[in-house]
C-alpha cells in the first residue's frame, strides 16, 4: 500500500505541475476534478471502500433510517427517550453513540477513524435536519467519505500548488466534486439498494467497480 500511496502522490504532483506550467493562472476549481479522479482510481481508495468498517457502517446507518422512515422520525427518536422538539447536538451525539454501541456489539469494533468520522458526520447531519430517507443517508455518507479521502491524499499538494487559495476554497471545491461524483456514479445504485433490488454488499462491490480501473 505504501508504494501505491507514493505513486498516487507523485502522479498528483506531476499533474499539478504540468497544468500550472501550461496555464499559470489556472483556477484550482478547474484542476481539482482531475486531482480527485486520480485519487479515487488509487488502490488505497478501493481498499477503503472494501474495508469491513465501510460495509458495517453503511449498512448500520441505512438500517437506522429505513426504520425511521417506516415508523416515523418522532417514534424513532422516542426509542432513545428523546422528543423531536428537544433534539440538540448533545442529544444527537447520545443517539449516535447508542447506535454505534449496537453496531459494534453485532459486528466488532470499528477500526477505521476516517470511516467512523464520515459516519458520525453523516448521522449528525441527518438527525439535526430531521431527515429520515435511507437513500439520503447513503448518498451523504459516500459524499462525506469521498471528500475526506481526497483531502487526505491531495490537500498538501493542492495547498502547495495554489498558495493563494484558502483552505475553505479548496475544501468547497472538493466537496462540490464529491457531490457531483456520487450523483453521477453512485446515486442510481443507491436507489436500487433502497428499493431492495441489491443488498449493501453488492452495492459496495459495484461502487468499487465504478471507481475505475486501478492505474498504477
Amino acid at each position: 500500500m505504501g508504494s501505491s500511496v507514493r505513486k498516487t502522490s507523485a502522479k498528483i504532483k506531476k499533474l499539478l505541475k504540468e497544468t500550472i506550467d501550461l496555464n499559470p493562472t489556472v483556477d484550482c476549481k478547474e484542476v481539482i476534478p482531475q486531482v480527485a479522479e486520480q485519487t479515487l482510481r488509487s488502490r488505497k481508495t478501493k481498499a477503503y471502500f472494501g474495508d469491513k468498517d465501510f460495509a458495517v457502517l453503511a449498512g448500520g446507518g441505512f438500517a437506522c433510517f429505513k426504520k425511521a422512515k417506516e415508523i416515523g422520525f418522532d417514534s424513532f427518536l422516542q426509542e432513545y427517550n428523546i422528543a423531536t422538539d428537544k433534539l440538540t447536538i448533545i442529544e444527537v451525539q447520545k443517539v449516535i453513540e447508542t447506535i454505534l454501541d449496537k453496531i459494534e456489539d453485532e459486528n466488532g469494533e470499528i477500526d477505521s477513524i476516517m470511516i467512523l468520522s464520515a459516519f458520525q458526520s453523516t448521522m449528525t447531519k441527518m438527525l439535526l435536519n430531521k431527515l429520515d430517507e435511507p437513500e439520503e443517508f447513503l448518498n451523504s455518507f459516500c459524499q462525506i467519505f469521498i471528500t475526506m479521502v481526497i483531502r487526505e491524499d491531495a490537500s498538501e499538494e493542492l495547498t502547495t500548488a495554489f498558495k493563494n487559495a484558502t483552505v475553505d476554497e479548496l475544501n468547497k471545491n472538493i466537496e462540490e466534486f464529491a457531490l457531483n461524483y456520487v450523483h453521477e456514479k453512485f446515486s442510481q445504485l443507491i436507489n436500487q439498494c433502497n428499493k431492495g433490488e441489491i443488498q449493501i454488499e453488492e452495492l459496495i462491490k459495484k461502487m468499487q467497480e465504478k471507481l475505475g480501473k486501478v492505474k498504477e
